[in-house]
């Protein structure tokens, strides 16, 4: 393709004027980790992957657009352009110095007229300055040069590709409802453990009808973490509500875990001080990176232990629902069973 000329001026648009890059980390840089920065969900699917599950609608389309135009300039020009896959091709990099930006670097591989070709989607997020960039990746060695954070996302994400080649890191497939945002988050630094919650629009961490809570733990040498983890779980939810603890059960064997994956119901008829009950399905996954624990809870009418059990089959039923879809893939073999992979 010819986009030499148009890849340049982008670029040029962003950086202003030339700069000299040189390899490594950039002044006073973060290289987010994940649970760091908080992971707001599409509000509508257009495209497949990471970037139809987390960027707006807009933002997809403008990327889209933006391949469809280099496409047309190409020889021969190309119109059938069609979207295959999307990534998050490298950690998120704050910038500090001499302003505080976040840049963000998506993979975007499409087919277009016969011919598989990637694009690298570069936002520039920066209080009334933003901007997104999109050139062939295949094409970029050159404008990278030309832009150090540019640069800087292009060499993590090379290492995130041989990092994933190696088989030890994991994609977590977290398929969130409609309508859904971020309430809080957070990482305890590296080999830590890191959070992230999630509920209806409007609601809150503290005020909240629905909650999923996401967490990533370090993992344990010990075999049967994930069963100590839901059983101490239950206990203390038997001890706090007044109620025998429940049991814990095994799901299913997936490709992306490298020990057990287990899953409990939770229910207190009346938390203690409040006139509401609450039931929430959790699921922990022995990961080789960390224990992951997804949570799906509601907060209900309070009640005695039978009358909340029947009357909340129905959230029960959808939290398993969720659950179900949450899973752990290998990105060095397959990822299908991901189509929503939490950021990292």
């Amino acid at each position: 393709m010819k986009t030499g000329a148009v890849l340049i001026a982008l670029l040029t648009a962003v950086a202003g004027p030339a700069m000299a890059a040189d390899s490594g980390p950039l002044p006073g840089e973060i290289v987010t980790a994940i649970g760091q920065v908080a992971a707001i969900p599409a509000d509508r699917r257009k495209v497949p992957g990471f970037a139809g599950a987390w960027r707006t609608a807009t933002s997809q389309d403008k990327v889209l657009e933006r391949i469809q135009a280099l496409e047309a300039k190409s020889t021969p020009p190309c119109t059938d352009v069609r979207v295959t896959h999307t990534v998050q091709a490298a950690p998120d990099l704050i910038e500090t110095r001499p302003a505080r930006v976040h840049h963000s670097l998506e993979r975007w591989t499409v087919q277009a007229c016969g011919a598989t070709r990637e694009y690298d989607a570069w936002y520039r997020f920066e209080r009334d300055a933003s901007r997104l960039v999109v050139a062939e990746s295949t094409a970029s060695d050159f404008q990278a040069e030309l832009n150090p954070p540019y640069r800087r996302l292009r060499e993590l994400a090379a290492k995130r590709r041989t990092e994933e080649a190696a088989g030890g890191a994991r994609w977590l497939n977290l398929p969130l409802p409609p309508d859904t945002l971020p309430v809080a988050n957070g990482n305890t630094g590296k080999g830590g453990s890191w959070s992230a919650d999630f509920a209806p629009l409007g609601e809150s961490i503290r005020e909240w009808t629905q909650l999923i809570s996401v967490q990533g733990l370090p993992r344990s040498k010990r075999p049967g973490q994930a069963l100590a983890l839901l059983e101490g779980m239950q206990a203390a939810r038997a001890r706090r509500c007044g109620i025998p603890a429940g049991t814990v059960e095994s799901v299913r064997w997936g490709d992306g875990q490298s020990g057990q994956t287990l899953q409990t119901l939770l229910v207190c008829p009346r938390v203690p001080d409040t006139n509401f009950a609450e039931l929430a399905v959790v699921k922990a996954i022995e990961g080789p990176d960390f224990l992951y624990v997804v949570q799906r809870s509601w907060r209900l009418p309070a009640g005695d232990a039978a009358k909340v059990h029947a009357d909340s089959r129905g959230q029960q039923a959808a939290a398993e629902a969720f659950l179900a879809d949450v899973r752990l893939c290998n990105p060095a073999s397959d990822t299908s069973g991901c189509p929503s992979p939490f950021p990292r």
